[in-house]
């Protein structure tokens, strides 16, 4: 009689399975096959980062990702940003702990097979962590420059139907490298190593924090938002 039961308990494990797992499921599925349908390329448009001046958004209360409303650490976020813009401007010269004696060139290497960014001074590693690049739309691979920082961001996109919509505000520390396409902080998921984005780069804070201040262009203190220029250029970008 057991043996005849086998069959059906192994279709309600199965279901059950399914049934738990389905978001992380799916997104697996969307990565390996690239068919996610979300109309999301890119955490911003370009135009509208062209704009921003990087400043907090203090009436900001909740904050939304994959259509659930999630944890808003907006005090840290703000005291974070509040410390960020008093910093002196000269700060990116040692932030990573080390000194930079012979100008080699800072560059970042970010790979999308290892999910990690490494930042370098020459062929020197200074800075190495886990990301969460493009599961929904893929992060552009190529050589780029950082064209555009803010301290903070709004971000707003994704599908309601697909359930990826997401209304994050005051994401901190942004690096664009490629028209919309940006480095920052993450506030909403601690699954760096895997790809989770709709084509940004997504890092852990405190890493965000520290290569934000070491990767040009600078912002001046007391500023939120700078745009590269050739007297303040910005670092070069490899993503492979």
């Amino acid at each position: 009689m057991l043996h005849r039961l086998i069959p059906l308990l192994l279709i309600i494990a199965v279901t059950l399975f399914v049934a738990f797992n389905f978001q992380s499921i799916r997104r697996t599925i969307v990565y390996k096959l690239d068919i996610s349908g979300d109309p999301t390329t890119s955490c911003c448009d370009a135009s509208t980062v062209a704009k921003s001046d990087g400043k907090f958004n203090e009436e900001a209360s909740t904050a939304t990702y994959n259509n659930k409303v999630i944890d808003y650490p907006k005090t840290s976020l703000a005291y974070a940003y509040s410390e960020s813009l008093a910093q002196n401007q000269d700060n990116n010269q040692t932030v990573l702990g080390t000194t930079n004696p012979a100008g080699e060139e800072k560059w970042i290497d970010i790979s999308l097979d290892e999910q990690r960014l490494r930042a370098w001074e020459g062929n020197r590693l200074v800075m190495e962590f886990p990301v969460s690049t493009g599961l929904w739309a893929p992060t552009p691979r190529g050589t780029f420059n950082i064209w555009y920082k803010t301290r903070s961001q709004s971000m707003t996109g994704g599908s309601q139907a697909l359930g990826t919509y997401y209304n994050l505000p005051n994401v901190p520390n942004n690096m664009f490298f490629h028209l919309g396409y940006a480095i920052h902080g993450a506030y909403w998921h601690n699954n760096f190593g895997h790809p989770m984005s709709h084509g940004c780069v997504n890092s852990p804070l405190a890493s965000a924090a520290q290569i934000f201040d070491w990767a040009g262009p600078t912002v001046p203190s007391g500023q939120g938002a700078v745009r590269a220029t050739a007297e303040n250029p910005g670092t070069r970008v490899v993503v492979h």
